[in-house]
């Protein structure tokens, strides 16, 4: 950081993986403060500009501990500890490593290709039942992961706000953890890491000041003292009902120091409670079930690229997929997606997908059909998987089609005509997409003047689909579809069979 002769900052960079600095000098420039986490900080007077480019190399001392005492004045929101000295030492290396986070970002911005995911948890426990996962990537990025709002706001107003009757909570970044405001809102203390976290010595934190009603974080920052680094910030929401903590809700920001010398968030998630509603139709009306369970919202840095060429990636999973047709031959041009994610591709030449970059947790693996993206379906195939970092799993499936994904229904269902040649797929949705259950479909062929109900019917389940495979569809035929819910009809449309497969889409309103 280069300052001013009243100790302002002017400039600052971050050191390359050579470091190497360059900064711009300007007029008002007199002092240069150097910062590394696990180094003594160091300040020295700026040479005299000769040319147009001033060399100035700078020795930097390590630290012999992390925990070297320093003279602190302590909040007096918080209990005086004998080891205070040494806690805010080791809060100060903190800063010191927060603050090349926030550094590099601004000096370097990267291109970064981020994943976020959004995860079903099975009942309160860790394991994952079920999770979405979207791709972006972002240009000339200043930061991979922010807080919503400042630190001074967080320990006067806490970790939660209610917008339009819900809870909305939020996590802590390293501008917030630097903040002078947060250091004067929270307690500090030095804890001991378990054997999980070798060489890793933690940094706990609190709010000095609870309040009834607000919601607070508890949690600690672990720091690596071998390497000198940062690995991450581990918080719990303290002030939530009992039957809210049980769900254990908190969070988890991680950093990364790159090759290159670049710091960066690489891993984010909040641990917070999810429900699951099923629409269905009982006595008469809509009937909403809900089952609570935790949820994990988060994401991480997939790659990374900076405009010197450097790149870095992490370490995710990769799966690699065959296609073959029905006679066992590879089936080239085939258009796949991980269900629930924006995972997609096309089998090349010998049938063959990779898809990489996976986020650890559940997959299904489907075949995108575009006749049935109207009603929100790809046909499913047998392939369920783990992902997990560093590992490939390998898998073969058969290029079904949407018409063989309504026979197999059918089949199932044991309403599949030998004789079936023209067949139907739909399902009853909500405007916005959701599927209705409990919507009973039945059909009649408009015909001259006349309008000849036919015998079959199919009452939605949960997914909303349903199947028709007859042996009296024909091509050309017209169709009356029609959807009850208690006896009432609620749509009804009609449709020609001009294929071998029609897709039909029973849009059904909310009802009370």
């Amino acid at each position: 950081m280069l300052l001013d002769a009243s100790g302002g900052t002017l400039g600052r960079n971050i050191t390359n993986e050579r470091g190497q600095y360059r900064i711009a000098r300007s007029s008002g420039m007199t002092r240069m403060r150097v910062l590394r986490i696990g180094f003594r900080p160091r300040e020295v007077q700026l040479p005299r500009a000769t040319d147009s480019v001033v060399p100035l190399d700078i020795a930097m001392q390590s630290l012999p501990t992390m925990l070297e005492p320093v003279r602190v004045s302590a909040d007096s929101k918080c209990p005086r500890r004998s080891d205070d000295a040494r806690t805010y030492a080791l809060l100060e290396q903190v800063r010191a490593g927060l603050l090349s986070i926030v550094v590099a970002r601004d000096a370097n911005p990267a291109t970064l290709v981020r994943l976020v995911f959004e995860r079903r948890m099975d009942g309160s426990s860790d394991r994952i039942a079920s999770q979405t996962v979207q791709m972006d990537s972002i240009t000339a990025a200043t930061t991979s992961f922010g807080a919503a709002h400042a630190a001074t706001d967080f320990v006067q107003r806490g970790f939660m706000r209610d917008s339009a009757q819900q809870s909305i909570f939020f996590g802590p970044d390293a501008d917030v953890l630097l903040d002078d405001g947060f250091a004067l809102g929270y307690c500090f203390r030095i804890i001991q890491a378990g054997r999980e976290r070798t060489n890793q010595v933690g940094l706990a934190f609190s709010a000095g000041d609870r309040r009834p009603g607000r919601i607070d974080i508890d949690g600690a920052l672990w720091v690596d003292t071998l390497a000198r680094a940062l690995r991450d910030i581990e918080f719990r929401y303290v002030g939530l009902a009992r039957t809210i903590e049980a769900f254990r809700p908190g969070g988890r920001v991680a950093f990364r120091e790159m090759p290159n010398g670049m710091v960066l968030i690489d891993q984010w998630s909040l641990r917070l409670i999810g429900a699951v509603q099923d629409t269905v139709e009982a006595r008469g009306k809509d009937e909403i079930r809900t089952w609570y369970h935790a949820s994990e919202d988060g994401g991480e840095v997939a790659r990374a690229q900076w405009p010197d060429g450097s790149t870095w990636r992490a370490s995710l999973g990769t799966l690699r997929v065959r296609a073959v047709t029905s006679e066992g031959r590879p089936a080239p041009g085939t258009p796949v997606r991980l269900s629930n994610t924006s995972y997609t591709g096309v089998t090349d030449s010998a049938g063959v997908i990779e898809i990489s970059d996976l986020v650890p947790g559940p997959y299904s693996l489907a075949i995108i059909d575009a006749r049935l993206a109207s009603i929100g379906l790809d046909v499913p195939t047998p392939v369920k998987f783990v992902a997990a970092r560093d590992s490939t799993v390998h898998a073969e499936i058969v290029a079904r089609t949407a018409n063989d994904f309504a026979i197999e229904r059918c089949m199932a269902d044991k309403r599949y005509a030998v004789g079936s040649s023209v067949r139907m797929i739909g399902r009853a949705m909500r405007p916005s997409g959701e599927p209705v259950g409990g919507i009973k479909i039945s059909l009649a062929e408009i015909g001259a003047g006349a309008v000849k109900p036919l015998p079959q019917s199919y009452t939605t389940g949960t997914d909303g689909i349903f199947q028709f495979c007859p042996d009296t569809f024909r091509r050309g035929m017209q169709v009356l579809v029609g959807a009850y819910r208690g006896g009432s009809l609620v749509r009804d449309t009609t449709v020609r069979l001009d294929d071998n497969l029609t897709v039909v889409r029973m849009t059904i309103d909310a009802r009370p």
